[in-house]
């Protein structure tokens, strides 16, 4: 019996067990909880510490804290005087007395009363005169000496446009071109009328055009397409278009004709050499000069053995002195330097050619908009249609070269340009527009000059 009793423990025994290990259990849960808490304080008072700077920290980040407001504060101001200037780049775009629109002064336009006008038309070449000289009952050469031409010319003109006469053909009593000028006979014709009208066009641009419109092989493409233009008009029974009637000339008689090809040939087959020509500045040499040798008929066959020095027949192009080139020889300067600052004047530009001769029409008494063409084929009748074998291939430095030599002309271009009655600011504004995109450098120069 005394075994069994050690063997089975009474009830009051394991009671006691099992509060004790209650107890051991709170133990630990408190001691557990009084570490929390020594570490919170820890943390509690490390913070502190950390948050609350010495006088050198606050010191430190003060000048910290300067910096960045200061630094904040210039990039504001950075940022606010860089908005400004685009600003006033902007604004210096659309202003007249800044940037390159400063070159616009309409102090020299002179007006003339309608009952007192008297009116020539004045084409430069390679500015779209063709075309319009075609609408005038005055608009040929023999006109200037009181001859007539071709009786109502203008009906040659498709569509509307060559259905009725306009005003200013009834009131234009002449017209001026390369030979009036080569007559040495300009401030002679312009003493004789009030006022012109002339045809103008961006000095590059016509400056390109003149010489690729004498470069030997677009006057055989020109003569070729012309031709076969006019053989499928007669092989149709029809009339052909007025480009194809026009005969495409050579220079000066046949001998002087094969020289000028020649030069092409071997001195400036494309505008690039002949930059490179014109600009060239080592000593002259042997390859200075082209020998070549020429055929022409001219009361027989010729054979003749030539030698062109290309450096100074380039040089003599750019001073508009050689005949090799008609009209960059004969320039603003030859059609403008004999005309008077008392004459009022009219500008037709080659870009706007037909909304200008709307508003020179209206400007003449014009009851109503004059017709202009319905699509861009019918308004480009005179001149022959499509590519040209030789274009431009002028490379930058060219560029800038080109309208260096071409400086005198834009001045003489922009002065017509602000005598223009019937241009507003904003029609000169859009022909500067063109200028600088061709030659923003010399447009710039010019403007600081004015």
């Amino acid at each position: 019996m005394k075994q069994n009793n050690q063997a089975l423990p009474s009830s009051s025994s394991s009671g006691g067990d099992k509060k004790s290990k209650r107890g051991g259990r709170n133990m630990i849960r408190l001691e557990v909880l009084a570490i929390c808490v020594v570490a919170l304080v820890f943390f509690i008072l490390t913070l502190q510490l950390t948050l609350i700077p010495s006088e050198s920290e606050e010191a430190t980040q003060g000048i910290v804290h300067k910096s960045l407001r200061d630094f904040d504060r210039k990039a504001a101001n950075e940022t606010e005087t860089e908005t400004q200037l685009v600003t006033v780049t902007k604004k210096d775009k659309d202003d007249p007395q800044t940037s390159m629109y400063k070159v616009i002064d309409r102090s020299k336009r002179i007006e003339v009363p309608d009952k007192d006008r008297s009116l020539a038309f004045v084409h430069i070449g390679k500015s779209g005169g063709s075309t319009i000289s075609l609408l005038l009952r005055n608009g040929c050469i023999q006109a200037v000496d009181g001859e007539s031409c071709e009786a109502e010319r203008w009906k040659k003109f498709p569509g509307k446009v060559g259905e009725t006469e306009t005003i200013a053909s009834q009131r234009i009593q002449f017209y001026l071109h390369t030979g009036n000028v080569e007559s040495g006979k300009m401030a002679e014709y312009y003493a004789r009328v009030s006022s012109v009208v002339v045809v103008a066009r961006d000095p590059f641009d016509r400056w390109i055009s003149a010489f690729l419109s004498r470069h030997p092989r677009n006057i055989d493409g020109l003569r070729a397409r012309n031709n076969a233009a006019r053989h499928r008009a007669e092989m149709n029974g029809e009339t052909p278009p007025i480009w194809a009637q026009k005969r495409v000339f050579g220079i000066d008689g046949p001998r002087n004709d094969q020289i000028h090809r020649e030069a092409y040939n071997g001195c400036y087959p494309n505008v690039q050499e002949f930059i490179n020509c014109a600009t060239m500045d080592e000593p002259p040499s042997e390859k200075d000069l082209f020998h070549t040798q020429i055929t022409y008929m001219q009361r027989g066959f010729h054979q003749e053995e030539i030698t062109l020095n290309c450096r100074e027949v380039c040089k003599e192009i750019v001073a508009a002195t050689s005949r090799h080139i008609q009209h960059v020889r004969i320039n603003y300067d030859a059609y403008l330097k004999d005309l008077p600052s008392n004459k009022e004047v009219f500008v037709i530009r080659t870009k706007s050619l037909w909304q200008d001769w709307v508003k020179v029409n209206n400007l003449l008494g014009s009851p109503e908009d004059v017709p202009m063409p319905d699509s861009v084929n019918e308004g480009k009748v005179v001149n022959s249609q499509g590519k040209l074998p030789v274009t431009s291939n002028l490379s930058n430095e060219g560029r800038e070269s080109l309208c260096k030599f071409l400086r005198n002309e834009y001045i003489l271009y922009i002065d017509l340009l602000n005598r223009a009655v019937n241009l507003s600011d904003d029609d000169i504004k859009s022909a500067l527009d063109i200028a600088h995109k061709n030659c923003p450098a010399i447009l710039d120069s010019i403007g600081q000059n004015s």
